[in-house]
């Protein structure tokens, strides 16, 4: 039990603070709305599930015998990051009507495999919270629907916190001003990475 509530705690944290898919979602949120993001949400949860499986598949023993696999998956996810910090800025310069749709399901999910927080989460949750007392598949599933359960919420408040804030964009200024924060903290993201 004790184990349990450790990893709702870690996953409540990891999944809350600022990463590069929460502020995608609060981005989301103020240019699409709340509704309009939901499937983001949806995506963030099911890959986290199937990236913390894959974790307890095989896949954290591989990235810790392979270092270079590591660093790898740090240089690709920082160069789709600065892509995206790239996106979020013009954001700012365009019409809504401009903006490609919001992210659904599996493009949520996908952008999951490139996210660098997402992957420390999932390696680090089925590597250090993963019940001894169960066998490993069960144990797993067990990490996979902790951490999803936390996931929901935490990207649920950061897309209501983006579409509340969007009553506050009524000028192409303050979009302006909005898109280069939100860029500038999905760059300082990468700096997190790398630590």
């Amino acid at each position: 039990m004790a184990q349990l509530l450790a990893l709702l705690g870690f996953s409540f944290v990891s999944s809350f603070t600022p990463g590069p898919n929460n502020i995608l979602l609060w981005a989301s949120g103020a240019t699409f709305g709340f509704r309009r993001t939901v499937p983001h949400v949806i995506g963030t949860a099911l890959a986290i599930g199937a990236m913390a499986l894959a974790a307890g598949a095989g896949i954290a023993a591989l990235v810790a015998s392979v270092p270079v696999l590591g660093v790898a998956m740090r240089v690709a996810g920082s160069a789709y990051l600065l892509w995206l910090a790239w996106r979020i800025l013009r954001l700012g310069t365009l019409h809504q009507a401009d903006v490609a749709r919001p992210l659904s399901v599996p493009g949520a999910m996908a952008f999951q495999v490139v996210n660098p927080k997402a992957w420390i989460f999932a390696l680090g949750a089925v590597t250090t919270f993963l019940p001894p007392e169960l066998p490993a598949v069960p144990g797993t599933v067990l990490v996979a629907l902790a951490m999803m359960s936390m996931i929901v919420p935490a990207a649920c408040a950061w897309a209501a916190a983006g579409g509340a804030m969007a009553r506050l964009l009524d000028g192409p200024r303050r979009r302006r001003v909005v898109s280069a924060v939100l860029a500038a903290m999905v760059v300082a993201t990468i700096m997190l990475v790398w630590i």
